[in-house]
């Protein structure tokens, strides 16, 4: 195989597990990092798989169903209420899971 593009895919690490034991069943090759999201301060998981054309989009089916969004209630890490003063963490309901997903064409590829 030799791939066309490099997907970087950054998966909450919840989801991670079940992203990478799936890939690994079908004989994706994929290189994990640990990373850290912004917003809610929480650990990601960014994979870095190469693919060639005719496994693209086996490889975007499986991202897909392993990574689904769903809406979760956490409790608020700043305060929500203006002037600034004791505060008082709130439950809010927000959108995790999901992923991002960057796809870059390979101009060069070496395996040594």
């Amino acid at each position: 195989m030799t791939p066309t593009s490099l997907l970087v895919c950054v998966v909450r690490d919840q989801d991670a597990l079940r992203l990478a034991d799936v890939l690994k069943e079908r004989g994706i090759a994929f290189t994990k990092l640990a990373s850290t999201g912004g917003f809610l301060r929480e650990g990601n998981t960014t994979f870095l798989i190469g693919v060639d054309k005719d496994r693209r989009e086996t490889v975007l089916a499986i991202i897909r169903e392993c990574c689904a969004r769903r809406e979760e209630i956490v409790e608020s890490t700043v305060p929500v209420n203006e002037p600034i003063g004791p505060f008082v963490p709130q439950k809010i309901k927000v959108l995790k899971g999901g992923g991002v997903l960057f796809e870059i064409p390979i101009e060069y590829y070496e395996r040594f």
